[in-house]
């Protein structure tokens, strides 16, 4: 006696094609999950190298505030104005891997201390200050982009004299 094997119904013939499918769509959904983590990792790659940057330029900047002779401060052409007036001046704090620049716009201003004598631009006299000191606070703020977010970074300077 002779055995044939039974035979196949119709539906079972395009279960293969199906089950390719699924398969092909499982696939899919787990490399754009996994897509979308390489781009997170990025993203705050890209951020904690920009935090870098920014913190270097400004440790920068207050060595620059602290070491510019004070006579150049308290001067007329000072790089850091009395306020409420500002030098603005756009720089590029440094680049990211791959060579893109990042840019940043710098403020600078100083403030007079209230004790300076009036000719220093305080209110201060010869007997609320006989030595005749003079302060000025310079501030420096870099504020600068990430993505879609605006940060600002500051660093604030006392020189006495």
């Amino acid at each position: 006696m002779r055995v044939y094997p039974p035979k196949r119904n119709s539906l079972r013939r395009g279960s293969l094609v199906i089950e390719a499918a699924i398969g092909y769509g499982v696939m899919m959904m787990i490399a754009l999950l996994m897509f979308k983590a390489a781009r997170s990792v990025t993203a705050t790659q890209q951020w904690t190298v920009v935090q870098s940057l920014t913190d270097a330029f400004m440790t920068r900047e207050s060595a620059l505030g602290n070491r510019t002779p004070f006579d150049s401060i308290a001067g007329s052409g000072s790089s850091w104005p009395v306020y409420p007036n500002t030098t603005t001046s756009t720089v590029e704090v440094g680049r990211l891997p791959g060579g893109m620049p990042v840019t940043a716009t710098l403020h600078r201003t100083r403030h007079p201390d209230p004790n300076n004598l009036i000719e220093a631009g305080g209110t201060g006299n010869s007997n609320t200050n006989p030595a005749g000191m003079e302060a000025w606070k310079l501030q420096s703020y870099l504020i600068y982009q990430v993505g879609d977010r605006n940060y600002v970074k500051s660093r604030t300077m006392l020189r006495v004299r």
